[in-house]
């Protein structure tokens, strides 16, 4: 069995609290995107893991897909086993969710391999003990995101955008750019309805007036090449630029495929790791 597990962004993103258990509080924009790691999923005796494509991605118990395996077979109380190949393209460390999409594409398969017969709403409320992102990466679509990332809304058809992702060498993790954005002012948040709006019309030249990452100043203290990939972006042409998630990558959104394919060409050569993709629009 062959699963995309697709990457997402974050059209925008606001920090709304923390629980007293230390959880944040989020109210989000989410979409897929066409870039994705392949996973593919064997019958086997125990869990098994291999991963190619990247180095320093763990293949052992420290990998959301062999966890999720392993949860579910813990749940489910079943024998059989699986050997889980992951060839990974999403970076890590980049707040495009790449652990928890090949977490939800280990879920989802297995679901069905192993004839588990599980509902999605089952399998989400599974997910959420392995990060944030899992219950959206089991959902997909264009969507919006709220309490720990379990509230999941959806919201239509979304519109299908040409991206241009650029990753600075540093990964940052997710606890430290919560942790470093407690010594930081408070920055504006997103107006999320009205992103929504203008990306369902895709009106691109006032997105920038409506969007936000409220992550976005802390990781940028951490991490400053993530303020220069958004000039480079927008010096080139980007009619709206921003991080996703928690960082580091930064996206770019363009009018066309050519201009976003002739951006990755011009910018590539600066930035080692970069991509031209699209959004999913379902």
């Amino acid at each position: 069995m062959l699963i995309k597990a697709r990457a997402k962004i974050n059209w925008a993103l606001n920090v709304l609290g923390q629980k007293p258990d230390g959880y944040h509080l989020l109210d989000m924009l989410n979409q897929r995107l066409a870039l994705a790691d392949d996973v593919r999923l064997n019958l086997a005796e125990g869990i098994h893991l291999s991963v190619t494509g990247m180095d320093n991605i763990p293949a052992n118990q420290d990998n959301l897909a062999w966890k999720a395996a392993m949860l579910l077979k813990e749940h489910s109380r079943i024998s059989q086993g699986v050997h889980i190949r992951v060839h990974k393209r999403i970076p890590a460390g980049a707040g495009l969710g790449g652990g928890s999409a090949d977490a939800a594409a280990v879920l989802l398969g297995l679901n069905r391999l192993w004839g588990l017969d599980l509902s999605l709403k089952a399998l989400r409320e599974l997910g959420k003990s392995l990060g944030a992102d899992v219950p959206y990466c089991l959902a997909g679509g264009f969507a919006r995101v709220g309490g720990i990332g379990e509230e999941i809304t959806g919201l239509g058809k979304g519109s299908e955008l040409h991206l241009v992702l650029l990753k600075p060498p540093l990964s940052l993790s997710t606890k430290a750019v919560f942790q470093q954005r407690k010594g930081l002012p408070s920055t504006h948040p997103a107006d999320i309805d009205r992103m929504i709006q203008a990306l369902a019309n895709r009106e691109l030249s006032i997105l920038q007036r409506f969007a936000g990452n409220q992550l976005q100043d802390a990781a940028i203290s951490l991490c400053p090449d993530i303020k220069l990939a958004i000039a480079d972006l927008v010096s080139v042409g980007a009619a709206f630029a921003q991080m996703s998630g928690a960082g580091s990558l930064v996206y770019g959104v363009f009018e066309s495929e050519e201009k976003a394919r002739q951006v990755h060409d011009f910018l590539k050569h600066k930035w080692d790791t970069s991509f031209c993709t699209r959004s999913i629009p379902s």
